[in-house]
């Protein structure tokens, strides 16, 4: 009888020991997405249980091959546990696919995240209810997070103010001044391609100089040498608007500042050392200190591979 007391016990003392690592890792509820189309944001929704109810960030990481490093940009909670975020639409293409993964962590550190998900990318003409637009996850993330039961004053799904909007993320790769649209963030172009840049801080104007490395890693099977380039290189800013100057031969890569963050992305041509790629900089002013990151992969399909590098200036 004693013995039989004694097991109970330490059965008891084992489950107890169990349960809070077994119930405290974050649950995801995830529905791959399998088709979206090229330049159009992509609006991810995921739902994160967690027994505590402690989840204390969900992120979600995209990139346009495994070879890159991706992306992170954080998932906004609109209750009930759901979550959602947005891939930019100029990170959508010109590939043929996209890859994401989401990772969520609680209070305690621990972590849990979904495999990787590859998303096809098509030209425009899917029908509608099989791309999972930004402003329909953050429309539908909302209205899933009503407790059951709960009444609620029914509301139209957000409306883009027009067919050119461009969605953003804080921690993204941020273009222009920002307004909430439907939980995501939306800046709506104004359809003239001439004018300003992004929101323009006078602070951060200047030009910036210093140093530029960059790597090429070929993935082809008959390939696997690394290629490496450095040299010198000028950011110049002005009124909302970023010029890179000598990162590539004699390209200027171009793109729009939102307060101390900036992104360029542009297709390059061939060069002695590189082949025809697709480059993204995503740069940081603080102080008199400009840096930013060089990502991107190759176009030439008897060349593949990606980019890796960085951007060290300093305001002259």
């Amino acid at each position: 009888m004693n013995n039989l007391r004694l097991k109970k016990w330490l059965a008891l003392l084992m489950l107890a020991l169990w349960m809070p690592t077994a119930w405290g890792v974050p649950t995801l509820m995830h529905d791959p997405i399998q088709v979206a189309e090229k330049g159009k944001p992509l609006g991810v929704r995921v739902t994160v249980r967690d027994a505590g109810g402690r989840v204390d960030s969900v992120y979600l990481f995209y990139a346009a091959s495994r070879g890159m490093s991706p992306f992170r940009i954080p998932m906004s909670s609109s209750g009930a546990g759901v979550w959602y975020g947005t891939i930019p639409g100029h990170m959508m293409g010109p590939g043929a696919k996209m890859l994401y993964y989401i990772q969520a962590e609680n209070a305690d550190g621990e972590t849990q995240e979904t495999d990787w998900q590859t998303v096809k990318l098509v030209e425009a003409g899917i029908a509608p209810k099989d791309i999972p637009t930004a402003s329909s996850v953050a429309y539908q993330a909302q209205r899933q997070a009503v407790p059951a039961g709960a009444t609620r004053a029914p509301s139209p799904a957000p409306k883009v103010k027009s067919s050119k909007a461009k969605y953003l993320i804080p921690a993204a790769v941020i273009v222009g001044g920002a307004v909430a649209i439907g939980g995501a963030l939306a800046l709506a172009d104004s359809g003239g391609g001439s004018g300003g840049g992004g929101s323009a801080d006078p602070d951060v104007d200047g030009n910036y100089g210093g140093n530029y490395d960059i790597c090429f890693e070929p993935t082809s099977g008959s390939n696997t040498a690394s290629i490496c380039d450095a040299g010198l290189v000028n950011v110049y800013i002005t009124g909302g608007n970023v010029e890179i100057v000598g990162l590539w031969a004699s390209e200027v890569l171009t793109g729009q500042v939102s307060g101390q963050t900036f992104s360029c992305v542009k297709s390059v041509p061939a060069t002695p050392e590189f082949p025809e790629s697709h480059l993204i900089v995503s740069g940081d002013i603080n102080g008199s200190i400009c840096t930013a990151r060089i990502d991107g992969y190759s176009k030439d399909t008897e060349e593949s591979g990606n980019f890796g590098g960085r951007i060290d200036t300093t305001k002259r």
